[in-house]
Order: structure tokens, then sequence, then C-alpha cells
């Protein structure tokens, strides 16, 4: 009995969005027809109380994790937008995740547990069907497909990967207002496919999860023509997983407020540094994010 509730809330505690996966200000504003950017990400993740279904069901709980991600991306111009003078832009990409993490505490029976190693990783493309720089308006689709090459001991709950692809089919549009100031909204949906080796404590099982609905918004201001500030909105519902047919009551609705400091090193290179807090959890881990990014455009 003590082993199912250990895996049950082992269960609850790693049914969080993907936080690397989120997006930052502006991201949704193309770059010129022919630029090639390299992006490196760190992220730095941890949390202390585990929240089900509303309710904080633990404040011994401690979870950290280092995620790094490369990200080569290229744009290139393929015809004409449906509106704008800009072009229709495509950024075909790749997002390479590794990393670790360790969790331990009372709320997962004092197990002490940690992987390593390569993530799963991410390939996608925007499509930049509005793109209008003179009215400073973008729309962009962008369909993700994760696939699942991360670490995965079939043996064990506790992993990097996830044994199971993934698809995320993502909106996101950017208005700029004045000389200053820009808005960004995104809205997504991630679907699963089912994990069939999921290690339940005794045997392997099918685990499934529910379709995972998230949104973002970002308001940033210019402070200098090189550095610019953001204040991140992040949103997401749904998610319920299934272990051998059986729902567990972790259906996510989440809320985290972000801020983010961008600046322009020289005209090639940008630093990103940014935190963010899940303030409102239903299910799930309550985390605290710092990180970092780098960009170098050519």
């Amino acid at each position: 009995m003590k082993k199912l509730v250990f895996f049950a809330l082992l269960v609850m505690a790693m049914a969080r969005p993907d936080i690397s996966q989120a997006a930052n200000a502006r991201d949704y504003i193309p770059l010129p027809d022919g630029t090639f950017l390299m992006a490196s990400y760190f992220k730095h993740i941890t949390a202390n109380t585990l929240f089900a279904n509303g309710n904080k069901v633990s404040n011994d709980f401690n979870l950290s994790a280092n995620v790094g991600i490369f990200r080569p991306v290229y744009y290139t111009k393929i015809g004409e937008a449906l509106y704008g003078d800009g072009g229709f832009i495509v950024d075909p990409q790749a997002l390479i995740f590794f990393g670790e993490q360790h969790l331990d505490g009372a709320a997962v029976g004092n197990a002490d547990l940690s992987d390593s190693g390569l993530m799963d990783s991410i390939v996608l493309a925007t499509f930049w069907f509005v793109n209008s720089p003179k009215d400073k308006f973008w729309v962009g689709f962008s369909p993700y497909i994760g696939v699942p090459i991360g670490h995965y001991n079939k043996n064990r709950t506790f992993n990097l990967g996830n044994n199971r692809w993934s698809f995320r089919p993502e909106l996101g549009i950017v208005k700029g207002f004045g000389e200053r100031f820009f808005a960004d909204f995104i809205v997504n949906s991630e679907f699963y496919t089912d994990n069939d080796e999921y290690f339940n404590g005794t045997t392997h099982v099918k685990k499934s999860q529910d379709p995972l609905f998230g949104v973002e918004t970002h308001f940033s201001c210019d402070i200098t023509k090189q550095w610019y500030v953001s204040l991140d909105y992040f949103f997401n519902r749904g998610g319920e997983t299934k272990i051998a047919g059986v729902k567990q009551n972790d259906e996510q609705s989440n809320h985290g407020l972000g801020l983010s400091m961008f600046w322009m090193v020289g005209s090639n290179n940008q630093l990103m540094i940014e935190y963010r807090n899940d303030f409102s959890v239903k299910s799930g881990a309550g985390t605290d994010t710092f990180g970092a990014r780098w960009c170098y455009f050519f």
C-alpha cells in the first residue's frame, strides 16, 4: 500500500508543464530572410511544495533540475505573407535538451531519486503568414513535435525522457504600440501518445495523458535601444494522466508570473535573464525557475 501511495505522489509530482518549452517576449517577431541564429539556454528549476486538487499535500518535497538547451534556427522567405510587406518567413529549427534532476523528501517516501543525460528533443518551424513590420504586427503558427530520444529506464519512474511522442500546435501574435511597447499573446494545445512501458512499482503498464492547453502573455518595454524588460504570465489547464486506465486526479490549472530582461551586446549578440514563479498550482509541484539565454545572430 505504501508503494502505491509513493508512486501516486510521484506521478503527481511530475505532472507539470514543460517550463523549458515556454516562449519569451518577442520570440514571434521574425528575423530577416537568410539570418542564422544560435541560442543556448540554461534553466535552474526548484520546488519545495506539492499540490493535489488545489490543496497543499506536502512541504517536504525537494525537486531540483538543471536544464540546458541548444537551439539552432534558420530564417528563410518562401513567398509573400497574407498580410504585410515582410514576406512569408519560415524558421526550421531544433531544440536539443540535456540536464539533470534530483528529488527527495517525505512526499516521495524519503526516496533519493535522480537522473541525468539527454532529454526529449523538439523539431519545429514557425510560419509567419502575417508579417508587417510597418504596422508592428506579426502572427505565426508553430507545430512542435517532441521526439522521444531522452534517457528512459523502463524500470524507473523518475526519468528525464518520457518514452512518448508529443505534438503541440501553437499560435503566436505580437503587436507593437508606439515606440517602446510590445504585447505578445500565445495559445497552444499539447497532445501525447501513450507510454506503454511505464513502471508503476511492480510491473509495466500504459500511461496516457489528456491534452494540455496553454496560454502565455508577455508585455515588454524598451528601456533603451539596447535593453528591454518583459512581464510574463503563463497558464496551463488539463493534462490529467491515466495509469493502467485509472485516472490520477492530477488535472492541472496552474498560473505563473515571470520577469525577464534582454540586452543587446554589440550588433550580433543578445543576453537574457529570467525568473518565473508558479504562484497558483492545482496539481503538481510549485516551481521557481531562474534562466538565462545567449543568442548569436549572423
